[in-house]
């Protein structure tokens, strides 16, 4: 629909180009799949701290795109960035040795799925960079090239992996899910699916015209809402206040790293 508004039957035509599905079809499957693995990862963590952790994605984004796409970084911006990696690293551990004091063993498969999630987005993020800014296609051409990426990514997913692993997830059987793909869905599914697309959009509006760090950067301010919030919404969370001080470093120096650029 904003292609045919914005440019026409053409711009239209473009979207379903083949050549730009096949460029953006890595991309579509690194985040697809990432997405995945993260919404897997809520089942053991709240959103706050699955927030926390996706700040590794800055600096392993930083690392990656001086290597692969010549963008070069201040003394002092890698210094901001290893401040990041070591709020990250130390929010984990603590969370961990919170867990084990405790009585709790640690949650490995929801650490093994949420940094699993954090190296698909930052390849993703990294191919994404590189396939918006060397093809001259306008965005929405690109964006929906990705989407239809994206779409057979998750019917893969849908009918033949999860079926395969997890029987009773077949959104095909109706004994296990009777209202099949919809089975479950209500009104925050739906809110959820919502502010997912236009994050999406957002995101890579951005990474078109700045880049993948400053992509990550610009979500910091929403990191910080969303752990302090899930302290009301939370009624298990216990205010830790050392796992809170640390919560803020995070924030405070992606923001750091924002200013310095």
């Amino acid at each position: 629909m904003a292609a045919a508004s914005l440019g026409g039957l053409s711009a239209l035509r473009e979207c379903f180009d083949l050549h730009l599905f096949l460029a953006f079809l890595p991309v579509s499957l690194c985040f697809a799949t990432g997405l995945s693995l993260k919404m897997m990862a809520v089942n053991h963590f709240q959103a706050g701290t699955i927030k926390i952790v996706g700040q590794l994605r800055l600096p392993m984004l930083a690392l990656l795109s001086t290597v692969l796409l010549a963008r070069k970084y201040s003394v002092v911006q890698w210094q901001v960035i290893a401040m990041i990696t070591t709020s990250c690293m130390s929010f984990v551990l603590l969370k961990g040795q919170g867990r084990h004091d405790s009585g709790k063993r640690w949650k490995w498969t929801g650490l093994s799925q949420l940094f699993a999630w954090v190296v698909l987005n930052v390849l993703g993020g990294i191919a994404a960079e590189r396939a918006y800014k060397t093809r001259g296609s306008p965005f929405y051409a690109q964006k929906v090239s990705e989407d239809f990426g994206h779409l057979l990514v998750a019917l893969v997913m849908l009918l033949v992996i999860v079926p395969h692993f997890n029987p009773d997830e077949n959104i095909l059987n109706q004994k296990c899910r009777p209202h099949g793909f919809f089975d479950s869905w209500d009104a925050r599914t739906v809110v959820v699916v919502i502010f997912l697309f236009l994050d999406a959009w957002i995101g890579n509006m951005l990474l078109k015209e700045f880049s993948g760090v400053t992509r990550s950067v610009a979500k910091a301010f929403a990191i910080s809402v969303v752990y302090f919030v899930s302290f009301f919404y939370a009624k298990d969370r216990k205010r830790n206040p050392a796992l809170t001080l640390v919560a803020i470093l995070v924030v405070q120096s992606s923001l750091l790293f924002a200013f310095i650029q």
